[in-house]
């Protein structure tokens, strides 16, 4: 998923209350996006940072026709699963929204509200529902996108993630969820992007973590000069991490100081990137990820997959030992290509990549004709509804990977349409103290569905 980037929160508010008056109320759950649900005088409130079974005294922030937005002000009464957020810039950072509540309870909140989406949007239940796949709490993220500004006022360069419910930077010292090979990264930005000349150049940087070390790209507007360029390129040496200069044109490569990938397999697959391909950020449960895909379909030598969304064959690669043949197909061509060279460089001779658009027609491609029996989705948070309509009639599972539990449900109001039913289903916590959650659900064939 896709998933890539930490999301900074919602809008600023357009439309302001109309009393500020401070109310008491009970909440009685949570919300997709991790804030509590209540009923004000018979309309729902939203409230950030309270719990279900909280009695809270709020003021109403935003309004709206069926449903207001309101600030806490006090807890009341606090849940029994109330905890101390870890991260000191957690009231004001936009990146998590759930570090006020237990662990293992966000991961249940989480599943809970997609069995509900499900059955409310698409009448589903599950047959199977498989334990969650779990994460450690902190430290699991290996990417991120960390924004840069200069102010006006002094001229100091900050480094940091958006606040909640705006687009102003707020300055980060340290991420807690971030990877510990990735502590300092704040501090080393600002500081080296303070000897420069024109900082202001500079608006976001990209980090990623392979398991050899950091790579680093700075998206410039305009071009920097030979001056900030050796600057850059002698922090990078220093910090022994790569480093990349991104413009609107092209990609600089200012120091390349070990190769970038990741292993799969314990150890027995692996998979090269390059700077700003898209890569799960916890690496730990996609691992976990991957094993479970490759139970549930029951892979063997007969097979044959097709694995749609496919980016650098992070499931292609590792189930091409398993099968007859699999294809995969992926829409950025330089992915194509590095996936290619991935299969490659692991003596993988039964798996294909193609590029297409799959948001559009596909009658064309000759991949689409091929015998497939299983498929692979792993779709952006758009999903995939008009793919859906074109799968091969030949296809008897649909393992779909999900990180936007609405498109899930629509798209699986579809596949029962089409003869299908979820046989299997499970959450994965891929995004600890943040309200994404990822999901996995089997489809398989039991009738002959309607025609499309």
């Amino acid at each position: 998923m896709k998933k890539n980037a930490i999301r900074f929160g919602r809008p600023a508010p357009r439309k302001p209350a109309s009393s500020n008056a401070p109310f008491t109320v009970d909440i009685e759950r949570l919300s997709h996006d991790g804030r509590g649900v209540a009923r004000l005088n018979g309309k729902t409130i939203f409230i950030e940072g309270v719990l279900p079974g909280e009695t809270v005294i709020a003021k109403v922030t935003q309004t709206h026709k069926r449903f207001d937005e309101a600030s806490v002000q006090s807890i009341v009464t606090p849940s029994s699963e109330r905890v101390s957020p870890t991260c000191e810039h957690y009231e004001d950072c936009g990146g998590c929204q759930l570090q006020h509540l237990a662990t293992a309870e966000q991961i249940r909140y989480k599943e809970e509200n997609v069995l509900s989406l499900l059955q409310r949007m698409s009448s589903i239940t599950p047959a199977q529902i498989d334990a969650p796949i779990l994460s450690d709490a902190f430290g699991y993220r290996r990417s991120a996108r960390i924004g840069l500004n200069v102010l006006q006022r002094n001229d100091e360069v900050i480094a940091g993630f958006r606040r909640r419910q705006s687009n102003k930077l707020l300055p980060i010292k340290h991420c807690p969820v971030l990877s510990p090979r990735l502590d300092g990264i704040f501090t080393d930005l600002q500081k080296s992007l303070s000897t420069l000349s024109n900082p202001k150049q500079l608006t976001h940087a990209e980090v990623q973590l392979g398991d050899a070390g950091i790579t680093l790209t700075l998206r410039c507007k305009g071009s920097l000069k030979s001056s900030d360029k050796k600057l850059l390129s002698a922090w990078a040496e220093q910090k022994a991490f790569n480093l990349f200069i991104q413009t609107d044109t092209k990609t600089l490569n200012l120091h390349q100081q070990h190769d970038d990938y990741y292993q799969l397999l314990n150890g027995n697959l692996r998979l090269d990137f390059a700077s700003g391909d898209f890569l799960q950020v916890n690496p730990a449960v996609n691992d976990k990820m991957i094993d479970q895909a490759l139970s549930w379909l029951a892979l063997d030598k007969s097979d044959n997959v097709l694995d749609l969304f496919c980016g650098l064959g992070n499931f292609t690669l590792p189930i091409a030992p398993y099968v007859n043949h699999i294809i995969g197909v992926e829409g950025i061509e330089k992915m194509v290509a590095q996936a290619t060279a991935n299969a490659t460089r692991n003596n993988l001779t039964n798996a294909q990549f193609f590029r297409a658009d799959l948001s559009k027609d596909l009658s064309s491609e000759t991949w689409l004709n091929q015998p497939i029996n299983k498929i692979i989705l792993d779709p952006p948070r758009t999903g995939a509804y008009e793919l859906l309509k074109q799968l091969p009639a030949t296809a008897t599972d649909i393992l779909y990977i999900s990180c936007e539990p609405s498109a899930l449900a629509r798209d699986a109001e579809l596949l029962t349409q089409k003869g299908y039913s979820m046989v299997r289903f499970g959450v994965m916590d891929m995004f600890p103290q943040t309200n994404h959650v990822e999901s996995m659900a089997l489809f398989k064939k039991t009738t002959k569905g309607k025609s499309s």
